[in-house]
């Protein structure tokens, strides 16, 4: 689904910010001629959740997208630390991206969606906007397929790609160790840094998102959003940094024991020359170095201004629920 997603803005020519911002102009101004058609235009225009909507919308899919390329970014830096020869890891960079671009969840939960969406809409007759429109049934089917695209399409491949297929992702690299201990030293954890930029987006997105979906759906289905905001956040927030705390911790202890299996080999007393009490400097600078070197790919620092981003984010979704109610 998301690769779908992505062979469509390649043949479009587009980048991919103007790409979602036409698709969701487009879907919202469709609204507006169909409101026109059954004179209800003011109402439309009242309805403020179906602008919400269309930033939901692009938001997930560009942060998707945005996600995407970075954790292609992320692998490429990081080659030079990577123990597997250059046709392993072209093999190993295709299974890490099958696991994002084709997983089945994508379907399983855009289905979900538009599962339950039509049956909020049209059995129960529960929805997020007006139900005093002329043509109440052209409005529902246009919210309904509006919803779909915006909300189940795009928002449930992002909800997706945050919260299982990135972690999977994750997963892999954890799994087959394809780092050699050096990532764990300044110039290796330097080269982290765009894995470090991919987690701070993906709680970011997933919070900005969250607050949308609170705004836009619980007045409508109080617990549905926030679950779904949960589901979306949670894993963001925990899960990539235990991965990277594991990969570094691993890294670290494989370095030590190398540094250590190398001085425990240099002589000892009368054994030792100058040029072994020298290299027995250098390695017991290099240990303690290793030892000092923290495992976190999030510093406290950037993790304090993630966490004031993901407040201030919900902080605007609840006063826009307050505003538009």
């Amino acid at each position: 689904m998301l690769s779908c997603l992505k062979y469509l803005i390649s043949r479009s020519g587009l980048p991919y910010p103007l790409f979602f911002a036409i698709v969701c102009a487009v879907s919202y101004f469709s609204g507006i001629f169909l409101a026109l058609s059954i004179g209800d235009v003011g109402l439309f225009l009242l309805d403020h959740g179906f602008i919400l909507l269309c930033l939901f919308g692009y938001v997930s899919g560009t942060f998707t997208m945005l996600l995407v390329d970075t954790l292609n970014a992320s692998l490429t830096d990081v080659e030079e630390y990577v123990e597997a020869g250059s046709i392993e890891w072209g093999d190993f960079k295709r299974r890490v991206e099958e696991k994002v671009l084709r997983n089945r969840a994508y379907w399983l939960v855009f289905l979900f969606w538009m599962t339950y969406s039509f049956y909020s809409i049209f059995v129960s007759r529960v929805t997020w906007w007006r139900q005093d429109y002329r043509g109440q049934l052209l409005m529902d089917v246009y919210g309904y397929l509006m919803q779909g695209l915006n909300g189940c399409f795009l928002g449930g491949i992002f909800m997706t790609l945050v919260s299982l297929t990135l972690n999977l992702a994750y997963r892999e690299i954890l799994s087959h160790r394809v780092f050699s201990s050096e990532i764990v030293m300044p110039r290796g954890k330097r080269r982290l840094s765009r894995f470090k930029k991919l987690v701070l987006i993906e709680t970011f997105a997933a919070a900005v998102a969250s607050a949308l979906a609170i705004s836009i759906w619980s007045k409508a289905a109080p617990y549905t959003p926030i679950i779904g905001s949960l589901i979306m956040v949670l894993p963001t927030a925990v899960y990539p940094h235990y991965i990277f705390y594991r990969i570094l911790s691993e890294a670290r202890e494989e370095k030590l024991s190398l540094v250590e299996r190398r001085i425990e080999k240099l002589p000892e007393g009368g054994e030792a020359d100058i040029g072994s009490l020298v290299l027995l400097g250098k390695l017991s600078i290099e240990l303690g170095r290793v030892e000092r070197a923290k495992p976190w790919l999030v510093d406290l620092k950037a993790l304090l201004q993630l966490i004031g981003a993901a407040a201030t984010s919900q902080i605007l979704g609840l006063v826009l629920k307050y505003l538009l109610s």
